[in-house]
């Protein structure tokens, strides 16, 4: 059976990956994982499932959350964006896709798990 509550994860630190993935399984999400924006860019055109999005604003790369985030909402105009970063974001706020909102880390897992279901309820 296929899981229609697919969640890009687009996190760097490896530790936060895991952790934030293992909590959106135990609340019936699906994760996609990528470690950088290549990762997550590759995803976006390999997975056509993908229903929302959680992204590390800097991904250690070239390019980054922004540049995921675009292509995400290029490519499915209605996906729920849920940015984080733990360094300054409001100098880069311009680069914000709409509708996107934004958890600073350190943050509750739970709490981006509920943002992420309340768009696909």
């Amino acid at each position: 059976m296929q899981c229609d509550r697919v969640i890009l994860v687009a996190e760097d630190d490896e530790l936060i990956r895991a952790v934030m993935c293992e909590v959106m399984r135990d609340h019936g999400f699906e994760p996609a994982e990528a470690a950088n924006t290549a990762e997550a860019l590759k995803l976006i055109d390999e997975r056509a499932d993908l229903r929302a999005a959680f992204i590390d604003i800097d991904l250690g790369d070239h390019g980054g959350g922004y540049l995921v985030a675009r292509k995400m909402r290029d490519t499915r105009p209605g996906v729920k964006i849920v940015y984080t970063s733990g360094g300054p974001h409001g100098e880069f706020e311009h680069e914000r896709v709409s509708d996107a909102e934004f958890v600073p880390k350190p943050y509750r897992p739970d709490t981006v798990c509920h943002l992420l279901a309340a768009r696909m309820a």
